[in-house]
């Protein structure tokens, strides 16, 4: 090279770019928004229901355990999450407790945590255990699917009063209707506690002990285990139809409030 011969230009793909600078003279000309879509896990519905948020059934079983009698219970064997769905076709979440000598249906509060009322039934006076799928009139309304377990302890009880009939809080039945919770936690051991099937297995092994270690005096003792529709004696529906949709027997978040 001449000494005063001018170097030439360094032959860069990209004019503007210079050998002492690696970036660009206008770094923003080129640039493009790149958008990202993260994977946003959804939210599974059953975390709605209260009883499914962590703690909260251990804490209700723990507070039942208070009204468990040594005497008329026995010891728990099991805890179950179900619901009731009444003569009128309405639902309501429960918790069942099956004891040495009782099964107990507890209608607690899970937005207090702590009100309660609690329903006794000795096993030795279950006498017919019905399993099979929900029907219904033609004319109802709603109609639910699935199976039921219907759990009868009189069958000689006179059938209730017309009053009592059309009562849809009435407690002068001689039978409860139970079905599986709508709810399907992710977690294991609550999903087995609202296994409807198994409920029913572990209630009929443990209605026939009860049997025979305390028969009744002056009754035809045994259990009767029928495989048959279980009919839901409502007329219409409507009340059932608006307890179902908007869920008025679960306790569950709406609208930022608990109900």
């Amino acid at each position: 090279m001449e000494p005063n011969e001018t170097p030439a230009p360094a032959d860069n793909k990209n004019p503007e770019m210079s050998p002492h600078n690696m970036y660009t003279q206008k770094p923003r000309a080129s640039f493009t928004l790149e958008y990202i879509d993260p994977e946003v896990k959804q939210k599974p519905p059953n975390e709605d229901y209260l009883i499914f948020r962590p703690t909260v059934v251990e804490q209700a079983i723990q507070d039942i355990r208070n009204y468990l009698s040594p005497d008329e219970d026995g010891n728990l064997r099991s805890s179950w999450i179900l619901s009731q769905i009444s003569h009128w076709g309405t639902e309501r979440e429960v918790i069942a407790f099956l004891c040495d000598q009782s099964l107990l249906i507890c209608y607690y509060d899970f937005v207090e945590l702590g009100r309660s009322h609690v329903f006794r039934i000795p096993l030795n006076y279950i006498d017919t255990v019905t399993w099979g799928p929900l029907s219904y009139p033609k004319m109802a309304v709603n109609k639910l699917e699935g199976k039921v377990i219907q759990i009868k302890w009189d069958k000689f009880r006179e059938p209730p009063s017309f009053l009592s009939w059309w009562n849809p809080w009435t407690e002068d039945l001689s039978y409860i209707n139970l079905i599986q919770h709508p709810g399907n936690p992710p977690e294991k051991h609550l999903r087995d506690m609202c296994e409807l099937e198994t409920f029913m297995e572990k209630l009929v092994e443990m209605v026939k002990v009860a049997h025979e270690r305390n028969p009744l005096p002056g009754r035809a003792n045994g259990l009767l285990v029928l495989q048959r529709p279980v009919t839901i004696d409502t007329s219409l529906g409507l009340v059932s139809l608006l307890n179902h949709k908007v869920q008025l027997g679960y306790a569950k978040s709406r609208w930022r409030f608990g109900f």
